[in-house]
């Protein structure tokens, strides 16, 4: 096993806390060096990046990596919001993929590993990321989007009248962004074909089944399949996680480590179910995670190197996005699995926990069940956030990178970053967030702060050794949907709480 100390260059999909500190996180607990680009070249809030620079500078920063990890949509477009903005020529937004050759011809021996996003068919009115006429016409487009692909798979349909209630300029607009991303999805298949791209990851974002997304998806699916490259290349539900797990596959590799991972849940039936926001079974988003990040799915748990305790989408369903108000369910799964991973913790297995119960938030059952087993302090990750490929990302590169965390230093940033996902994903998102979206208010980060921190006393070990950085709290993107914080390691005389 190689023991020194991996240089990982990371461009990502935008600025983003998630984008960039978590992933600096989990680097700092895997003992990677993580080079991510100056703040100038992440504008934030969508704001398309300097193309140019962000060329020059991955080329520069390449030319003295251990692995590249390379978003597409950042590398091309200036940023995860820009790809879905753009109405740029292909030929223009091709010739930006070259700087990847350059890499490759220039470090023959860098594993360059790159993601890139199958743009969503958000289900809401509202322009927000999307183009302008989003605002009228967003439902309008997910029943077009709908139609046809049911017309796509030979099944009844109503493509003309979904068609018909939407300006004939619109659509056109909508599927030729479609089609230069389809085709920038198929440029970077050439890319692995070339060799110049050792793996390439196709995020399919907030999709549902019967979408245009999982068509696009299918076909990219038929091309991977005839040129034989399903071991390097593959389409799967996920976005925001993708940096975490290629980051921590290029430190693992570093190493000499392939995980075996096996995979635990008390109701494996309920893994055949359909996540919110994706395309396919839950159980096919866990195979995908775990081969994105190099890992191997066993199915002894005394065999494995980390155990994936997944709480199972739960019925009926929840999303802690969609309104302050959610209905209730049992607790008796929650407190089962937390039950689990102690037994697997006393058995000495490191366990991560993605609770993929609820979209975008954790179940609270679990994490108080969780708190009352004993079992937070040893836990390799935890994930609940946003979708359940995000989540399960997220565990995964938490307890993989917790597998190469050799010193104090880094066992003191794994427990940083796991109560900084717990504080997250359960104390803002599942709910202080309700709170904002109760009341409808401004934002204001003092009073998050405050509450915040109360939650974070409830947490008790490992979270007790930490508070929240006093004024570090806001909202990146002036919006309610994600928040930022710092925390810091509590020292006498420096108890914030």
């Amino acid at each position: 096993m190689n023991h020194s100390r991996p240089v990982v260059t990371l461009l990502p999909l935008d600025d983003r806390p998630v984008n960039t500190g978590h992933v600096a996180g989990l680097a700092g607990t895997a003992g990677t060096r993580l080079r991510l680009p100056p703040t100038a070249l992440l504008p934030a809030r969508g704001v398309p990046a300097d193309l140019d620079g962000t060329s020059r500078w991955l080329q520069d920063a390449a030319a003295g990596s251990d692995a590249v990890v390379v978003s597409v949509n950042q590398l091309v477009y200036g940023g995860f919001v820009a790809s879905r903005r753009t109405t740029e020529p292909l030929a223009q937004t091709l010739a930006r993929l070259d700087v990847l050759r350059r890499i490759r011809a220039a470090r023959s021996d860098v594993p360059v590993h790159a993601f890139v996003t199958l743009m969503r068919t958000k289900k809401n009115d509202g322009a927000g990321a999307e183009p302008a006429y989003w605002d009228r016409h967003g439902r309008r487009f997910f029943v077009l989007s709908e139609e046809l692909h049911r017309a796509e798979h030979g099944r009844p349909h109503a493509v003309p009248q979904a068609r018909a209630d939407i300006p004939e300029p619109f659509v056109a607009d909508y599927f030729s962004r479609r089609m230069r991303l389809h085709a920038m999805h198929l440029a970077c298949v050439e890319l692995v074909v070339e060799g110049v791209v050792d793996t390439l990851s196709i995020l399919v974002e907030d999709s549902t089944v019967e979408s245009v997304s999982t068509s696009e998806r299918e076909w990219l699916e038929s091309w991977i399949g005839r040129l034989g490259l399903a071991d390097r290349i593959s389409c799967y539900p996920g976005a925001d996680e993708a940096g975490a797990v290629l980051t921590t596959r290029a430190a693992l590799e570093h190493a000499g480590l392939r995980p075996q991972v096996a995979l635990e849940c008390l109701d494996p039936g309920a893994l055949e179910r359909i996540a919110a926001y994706e395309d396919v079974p839950v159980r096919d988003t866990i195979a995908d995670q775990v081969a994105a990040i190099g890992g191997v799915l066993v199915k002894d748990p005394a065999q494995a190197d980390l155990v994936l305790a997944v709480h199972p989408p739960g019925l009926p369903p929840r999303d802690w996005c969609s309104g302050p108000d959610q209905p209730e369910r049992p607790s008796g799964d929650a407190t089962r699995l937390a039950r689990r991973t102690r037994e697997l913790q006393a058995a000495r297995r490191p366990v991560a926990v993605a609770d993929v119960a609820d979209a975008n938030g954790a179940d609270p059952a679990l994490v108080m069940a969780l708190r009352e087993a004993g079992v937070l302090p040893r836990l390799a990750g935890y994930a609940a956030w946003n979708t359940a490929g995000n989540t399960i990302g997220s565990a995964l590169a938490q307890g993989c990178s917790r597998l190469l965390a050799a010193d104090d230093r880094q066992l003191a940033e794994h427990a940083r970053t796991l109560t900084h996902r717990l504080l997250d994903d359960w104390g803002y998102q599942t709910s202080a967030r309700r709170g904002l979206l109760a009341e409808g208010t401004a934002l204001r980060p003092d009073r998050v702060e405050r509450e915040l921190s109360d939650l974070l006393a409830e947490l008790g070990p490992p979270a007790d050794k930490f508070g929240i950085v006093p004024g570090s709290v806001c909202f990146p993107w002036d919006r309610p949907f994600e928040i930022s914080f710092e925390l810091e390691h509590l020292e006498e005389g420096n108890d914030h709480r």
